[in-house]
């Protein structure tokens, strides 16, 4: 019943955000995922446009995703994350993102907050890269590290007017959030080569498993799963 009411809520959203306009494909954008796979699941089809536009984009992963198999006996942490970014590091590829422009921090899968030391180092990469545009996890996420990924950036770069910043959706799809501000909604249209890329590379996430034989990035629920497959984009313009 619950799936039901979940599907629902989805083709809702969707026929009420269809005739949105798109997000503006700025010069710069940098892409924050709080844990391997997010940023294909949210922004794949985005990665690939701006790519094919010839911008530069950059993606910045958080943690590991070290706690996707907690309690699994057969795998130890440090293989589990160094297969999480192995995975991370194919999408990339067929993406067509650079292997420069792919970057890995150790903020703890659970535990993401803005005390962590690995805020400095966050802080400098955004910095460096000097982006128009950040694209973080839309703040009714329901996930914890979603949540404070989104909270984290908000606060780096909230006094950079120049700027842009926009949430995307991952788990927004699964989590029963009605607290939508659809003035600031913006959908981006996947060409049928973009779509097909972006599912590619949600392939390369889900598909290869673990000895335990469960997926490296654990057993996602197939609704959310299905609805990160939409042939497009929702994401909210925030400043």
């Amino acid at each position: 019943m619950k799936d039901l009411i979940r599907k629902a809520r989805i083709q809702l959203v969707r026929s009420i955000v269809s005739c949105k306009p798109t997000p503006p494909l700025l010069g710069k954008s940098i892409i924050i995922a709080p844990h391997p796979d997010d940023e294909v699941l949210g922004c794949g089809g985005l990665i690939r446009r701006l790519l094919e536009l010839g911008r530069q984009v950059d993606v910045v992963i958080l943690s590991g995703g070290g706690k996707s198999h907690a309690g699994c006996y057969k795998i130890d942490e440090h293989t589990l994350i160094e297969n999480r970014r192995n995975l991370s590091q194919r999408a990339a590829q067929i993406i067509g993102l650079p292997a420069e422009r792919l970057h890995f921090l150790n903020y703890p899968d659970g535990g993401i907050s803005y005390d962590c030391p690995e805020t400095d180092r966050l802080r400098q990469l955004i910095a460096t890269v000097s982006s128009d545009a950040v694209f973080v996890p839309h703040r009714g996420e329901g996930w914890s590290d979603h949540v404070a990924a989104g909270e984290i950036v908000r606060r780096l770069v909230g006094d950079r007017p120049q700027v842009a910043l926009y949430e995307y959706c991952v788990w927004f799809w699964y989590y029963n959030v009605w607290n939508i501000d659809w003035q600031r909604a913006r959908v981006l249209q996947l060409s049928s080569e973009e779509h097909h890329t972006k599912l590619q590379a949600i392939d390369a996430y889900v598909t290869p498993l673990a000895p335990c034989g469960k997926p490296w990035s654990g057993v996602l629920p197939r609704v959310f799963v299905d609805a990160c497959r939409w042939c497009n984009e929702l994401y909210f313009r925030i400043k």
